[in-house]
């Protein structure tokens, strides 16, 4: 398994995630990443003892808290983390190696990568029931982060299915809400970030998104949290309400064939 992470594949979340390997090879991932951390800072190794708590702390709870990342993710995460590409950082401990993971999931190189992971690329269209059952299979693997606790990231994308079969029915002033909680959402993450970030270059490029959120020409990013956060709700609405979403998922399904079928032929 070690052997393999130098072979990506051309996007690295079609590969299994963290939960699909045995606790050793995670193990040894972890424990590698760790010495080259620190390595690479110029530090020197700390006792064996003391790295292989590390590596055992952190074996146990990155698959846990974060099930969704893959293993080769692991060392790209501390590599930028000890950069201070997500900001500075007070020690090499458990709760720094977390927040380099956690930073990870949350940038927009990643979440990219999970927008393009969602409907494999091939050289032929897939039919219009195989993109029925991967849209369905993503939103229902998005419903159930909601539930576990970790956020959406494949939202918008999810959002676009949901609306496409007629499950979401937010009014027009509705959409502005979200509009608005995208814009205090992201202006909040972004002056946090800029809190954070030592980098001048970076703190520039911060600055830059959080005066196009002022002036609302962030079109394309406000866009996409309403969708996330859209979808959030609705699938709160679906719990609170005890619905079975599978089932209201293929209620529709002749609707999306229906709309797509034109498309497709085309």
């Amino acid at each position: 398994m070690i052997k393999q992470i130098g072979h990506i594949a051309a996007n690295p979340l079609a590969l299994p995630s963290i939960r699909n390997h045995q606790d050793q090879d995670i193990f040894q991932v972890i424990l590698m990443s760790l010495a080259k951390s620190y390595t690479d800072l110029g530090r020197e190794q700390p006792p064996q003892k003391d790295k292989d708590y590390l590596a055992n702390e952190l074996a146990d709870s990155i698959p846990r808290k974060f099930p969704s990342i893959r293993l080769h993710e692991i060392p790209l995460a501390f590599s930028n983390g000890i950069r201070e590409k997500y900001g500075p950082f007070y020690g090499l401990n458990v709760v720094s190696f977390e927040k380099f993971i956690e930073a990870h999931l949350n940038s927009e190189a990643r979440e990219q990568q999970a927008k393009e992971a969602l409907i494999p690329k091939q050289n032929k269209v897939p039919d219009l029931a195989t993109q029925f059952e991967v849209a369905k299979r993503n939103a229902l693997n998005a419903f159930e982060d909601l539930r576990s606790g970790k956020e959406i990231i494949s939202g918008s994308v999810v959002y676009g299915f949901l609306d496409q079969l007629g499950l979401l029915q937010f009014s027009v002033s509705q959409k502005w809400e979200l509009v608005e909680e995208a814009c205090l959402y992201l202006r909040g993450t972004l002056q946090q970030q800029l809190i954070n970030t030592a980098s001048m270059i970076k703190r520039e490029e911060i600055q830059r998104k959080i005066n196009a959120l002022k002036d609302r020409s962030a079109v394309d990013m406000i866009r996409n949290m309403s969708k996330r956060l859209g979808t959030s709700a609705f699938f709160k609405s679906c719990m609170l309400e005890e619905l079975d979403l599978e089932a209201l998922i293929e209620e529709r399904r002749e609707r999306f064939f229906t709309l797509n079928k034109t498309t497709h032929e085309n």
